[in-house]
């Protein structure tokens, strides 16, 4: 009974580690973030400059919405009045966003 204990209890460990799952959304209606325009999946219908790419890293309480803050404070600072193929990682220690900062052109009359 003794052998069987550390077992028994290796394996409660194991389901109760295993058994949990979190989802993580950003709210990304295609339009606007916080003035940026912004692009997950498709890609705009208009042209654009590529600025530069920007990659933002939070840690285990960093929560989509504020790395998606952080990113898009980045690329406005950049000169940027969009975002292309953002993409949203959870890592074991952290997460990230990351993106391209795109500037969208005028037309001319």
């Amino acid at each position: 009974m003794r052998k069987l204990l550390p077992v028994l209890f290796a394996m409660i460990i194991f389901v109760a580690l295993g058994s949990c799952t979190s989802t993580s959304s950003i709210p990304t209606a295609e339009g606007s973030f916080e003035g940026i325009e912004v692009f997950t999946a498709k890609i705009p219908d208009k042209n654009f400059e590529e600025i530069k790419f920007i990659q933002v890293q939070g840690g285990w309480f960093s929560g989509p919405r504020g790395l998606m803050n952080t990113l898009v404070k980045r690329a406005k600072s950049e000169g940027a009045d969009g975002l292309v193929n953002v993409q949203y990682n959870t890592l074991h220690i952290g997460s990230t966003i990351s993106g391209t900062a795109v500037k969208f052109e005028t037309s001319s009359p």
